[in-house]
């Protein structure tokens, strides 16, 4: 699978869960924006190339059960140093709360970040 083909298919595993909904009526440019059954707030990056992210609220994981997979934590107190995607603070569950970025390197490791945040069943 190239790294295009992997980022559509864990866009596609996000889209798929049935506890997950985009959230409003259309994405922004960048981002594609979802809230979980239970209003937790989610988004992915289809139109990356390289690498595929999924953003979550920090206190939306329990990071301890996923640190085997690659994340970046950024305070939302210095998102103007550290700059996460802004196309997410339109969701308004990303706003004014810090974030992880996370990247799987494989689908297990993307279906693992999902449900952690989503729950498995609806």
């Amino acid at each position: 699978m190239n790294d295009e083909s992997f980022v559509a298919a864990v866009t596609a595993m996000v889209e798929a869960h049935p506890s997950i909904w985009p959230s409003g009526d259309r994405h922004p440019a960048h981002c594609h924006l979802y809230v979980t059954k239970s209003g937790i707030p989610m988004a992915t990056e289809p139109q990356r190339k390289t690498v595929a992210n999924i953003w979550v609220r920090a206190d939306s994981v329990r990071r301890n059960l996923l640190r085997d997979c690659e994340d970046a934590y950024f305070d939302h107190s210095t998102f103007d140093q550290s700059k996460p995607n802004h196309n997410l603070f339109r969701e308004p569950g990303f706003k004014n709360t810090d974030l992880i970025r996370y990247q799987p390197k494989n689908l297990w490791e993307a279906a693992r970040i999902i449900a952690e945040v989503a729950g498995i069943a609806a």
